[in-house]
């Protein structure tokens, strides 16, 4: 069996009743328009770790610069990657992971956060006591939250934000997460959780491997658990707990591919299509640690050897059809994080997809369950520049209802900062920085078609 892929265009006139031709719905659909005010600005940006309030940093001129290009766009989003609770007074039912204290949601509102993303693999670190404290930390400082309720509908609906340019949605979900909510089924009144899209990953084998494959399989026919045997034909196996398929003709090197769930896709799907019929903008965003290379990961100059571990640039197979299909269904932009550095950036249906935006705050060093007296645990030995700590801020304006430009603002997190407590905060990047970002960016967006000039220190995008 070749690699299969979505049929978008048929899944959407079955889900939504759309040209089956693959026409973007918001050309046919005037409910599905973008209807911002001239000049609207979006700001956008990738991981949110915070360990504590970052209010102290104002002073720093880099810091306020940063804070600046937040707040002086009309809306601006991110993803939180982890829990807000406070240590004193919680008592829920885990603890471990990424932790942050109450003065977090704090510092998320004074930077000029709007909309944040919740579901992640790390939304579950502190059990749905943890969830739900967040969300309470979150409501008192008025930043809100999407892919998270306490009901399936819920968890999948897009939240708002009443810009005055425009009223804002979004519609947040992930492919590696935790806690899923679940839908009611019979008598079963289902769960509320996070927004997830399941994925089966394929092992995509060339034909020259394919026979060690099938001879490891047939060592161990019952190696795929319990007590059934698994998948195995011709072009497909399985074989302890995981997918194997032969690669298309031609095909030298393996990679991954993956197929997502099409009742967790028909219902993002769903949720996308009702929030732009709600708003006057939709961004979609989705937190995945998948990729499509199976070798290493970032190998640009200067990338030492010990880098190359969850730095995988490579964007995979269901992420590209993810992003075109919310875009189809009246999404304006799309934001993807996870693996911890950048990926490259399309224009479709002359709408940005960032598939990956990288680390925004990394304060892995001092969240809430560094030991006492405990070594940094994202040193990394011999990098010259680590690049999850190296990303950028996009704002893209839009006019007319289409977008007109996407300005690149790279920043880097302070990773060569003497102290713990200063590694992770992000500043605007010096010069040979930045170069170094824009130029990485190119090179990933180009196999999109994108092309990205360099203006001084910052990338543009015109469409």
């Amino acid at each position: 069996m070749l690699k299969r892929r979505t049929l978008l265009s048929a899944l959407m006139t079955l889900a939504l009743g759309v040209w089956a031709t693959g026409t973007a719905v918001m050309q046919q659909d005037p409910e599905l328009a973008t209807t911002v005010n001239d000049g609207f600005t979006i700001a956008t940006v990738g991981d949110l770790i915070y360990a504590h309030d970052l209010g102290h940093m104002m002073t720093d001129a880099s810091f306020a610069d940063v804070v600046a290009l937040l707040r002086g766009a009309d809306v601006a989003t991110g993803n939180l990657e982890g829990i807000i609770v406070d240590g004193r007074t919680f008592t829920g039912s885990r603890m471990g992971g990424h932790g942050a204290e109450p003065g977090a949601a704090d510092s998320i509102k004074d930077m000029g956060f709007d909309l944040v993303a919740r579901p992640n693999n790390h939304g579950n670190d502190f059990g749905p006591e943890g969830v739900a404290e967040t969300s309470a930390h979150l409501d008192r400082v008025g930043v809100h939250y999407a892919g998270v309720g306490n009901t399936y509908a819920a968890a999948r609906a897009a939240r708002f934000f009443t810009a005055t340019t425009g009223r804002v949605g979004m519609v947040a979900t992930t492919a590696t997460g935790t806690l899923p909510a679940r839908p009611a089924r019979g008598e079963f009144p289902g769960s509320g959780g996070y927004s997830t899209l399941d994925v089966t990953r394929f092992f995509m084998m060339p034909a020259a491997s394919w026979e060690a494959v099938q001879t490891i399989r047939d060592h161990f026919p019952n190696g795929t658990g319990f007590y059934a045997r698994g998948a195995n034909t011709s072009d497909q196996v399985q074989l302890l707990g995981q997918q194997f398929r032969k690669a298309p003709a031609g095909v030298t090197e393996p990679y991954y591919a993956f197929e997502m769930n099409q009742r967790d896709l028909r219902d993002v799907v769903a949720a996308v299509r009702e929030g732009k019929v709600r708003s006057d903008f939709l961004t979609v965003a989705i937190h995945s640690h998948h990729f499509r290379d199976a070798q290493g990961g970032y190998r640009g100059p200067g990338i030492a050897e010990a880098e190359h571990l969850d730095t995988n640039p490579s964007v995979a197979d269901y992420l590209e059809e993810f992003a075109r299909a919310a875009i189809d269904a009246g999404a304006d932009a799309f934001q993807g994080t996870g693996v911890h550095v950048v990926r490259g950036i399309e224009i479709y249906q002359n709408r940005p997809i960032f598939y990956g935006l990288g680390e925004f705050v990394r304060q892995r060093d001092v969240d809430g369950f560094s030991g006492l007296g405990e070594l940094r645990r994202d040193a990394c030995q011999g990098c010259p520049f680590p690049a999850k700590y190296e990303s950028f801020i996009a704002i893209s304006e839009f006019s007319s209802g289409t977008l007109k430009e996407v300005r690149l603002h790279p920043v880097e997190l302070r990773y060569a900062a003497k102290r713990m407590a200063h590694r992770g905060i992000p500043r605007i990047a010096p010069p040979e920085t930045a170069q170094r970002i824009l130029t990485r960016l190119q090179e990933l967006s180009a196999p999109y078609g994108t092309t990205i000039a360099i203006e001084g220190n910052i990338g543009v995008i015109r469409p």
